[in-house]
């Protein structure tokens, strides 16, 4: 059995996007209901959190305390040195029940995020990329809920999953960021929980998190399988591969679903979690912009 470590007791309502940058040697990551952004040092264990006006569903770094993020209200540069945030596009400001979820960038900077239906069971969800030069492109729709995605070791494929529906894609990349020959990559019964975020270790294996399962599991890259990881929490929500050596996976979780009762039985729901793997995750990628001078 994989051992977990309880690294931090941030009790997130919805913990979520957890992103490691190396030079800092922290983990960070958001509380989507909190509306916080909250940072970790796993060296000196320096906590810090931010608090902002509207969700911060999912982040990726540019550099220094500049990050990106897709929001409620469309992708957004925030500069956490002063929580300036600046408004790039809203690619569904016309869909009012629709908020961005989950995101990750890939090896040319071209940050991948997708919607998600809040208030409703309509497939009103889509997948974008946004580019250096701050052009955008839809390139996925009909889903509920997005999460994922994650990128094969080469980048040549890209996995995207339909929450709702318990299924995750797999779809080859076109030179110009979008899909080519999507179809099923697994498909996840749903008492052992729904697909939520993921990452790619450096075997080509996918690491998936069950929301309602209380793990996350490792499958092959045949889909079937191979390993879990069991936690305190019944709503996992992502994971991440960071640490000095590239084997730590860092864990999201949430606790917003979960009657009083349940709370009170898991005390760590919505705790950040760490586990040290034998085998390493890839290199966070970074946003690369075409401009400079964002702020």
């Amino acid at each position: 059995m994989i051992k977990y470590k309880c690294l931090y007791e941030s009790k997130d309502e919805l913990g979520e996007s957890p992103v490691w940058v190396e030079e800092e040697n922290s983990i960070y990551w958001v509380d989507i209901k909190r509306f916080f952004i909250h940072k970790l040092n796993i060296i000196n264990f320096d906590k810090k959190v931010w608090k902002f006006d509207e969700p911060i569903s999912c982040l990726a770094h540019c550099n220094n305390k500049i990050f990106i993020a897709g929001t409620k209200s469309g992708f957004k540069f925030i500069n956490l040195e002063n929580k300036e945030i600046k408004f790039i596009v809203d690619p569904e400001k016309k869909i009012s029940n629709n908020r961005f979820n989950d995101g990750k960038c890939d090896n040319r900077g071209r940050f991948y995020a997708g919607t998600m239906n809040e208030f409703n069971l309509k497939p009103t969800g889509c997948f974008y990329i946004l580019y250096g030069d701050l052009s955008y492109k839809k390139i996925d729709e009909g889903f509920v809920i997005t999460n994922g995605p994650a990128f094969s070791p080469d980048y040549k494929k890209i996995y995207l999953t339909d929450s709702v529906n318990g299924k995750i894609f797999v779809s080859s990349i076109k030179g110009d960021g979008t899909l080519k020959n999507k179809k099923i990559f697994i498909s996840i019964p749903s008492e052992q929980g729904k697909p939520d975020g993921m990452t790619v270790d450096e075997d080509g294996f996918l690491w998936v998190s069950l929301f309602g399962g209380s793990c996350v599991n490792r499958y092959n890259v045949y889909g079937e399988k191979v390993d879990e990881i069991k936690l305190p929490a019944t709503c996992i929500t992502s994971c991440t591969f960071g640490g000095k050596d590239l084997k730590t996976l860092f864990i999201t979780s949430s606790r917003f679903k979960l009657k009083v009762e349940e709370k009170r039985k898991e005390p760590l729901a919505g705790s950040l979690f760490s586990v040290k793997l034998k085998v390493k995750g890839k290199k966070t990628n970074k946003i690369k912009f075409l401009k400079n001078n964002i702020f």
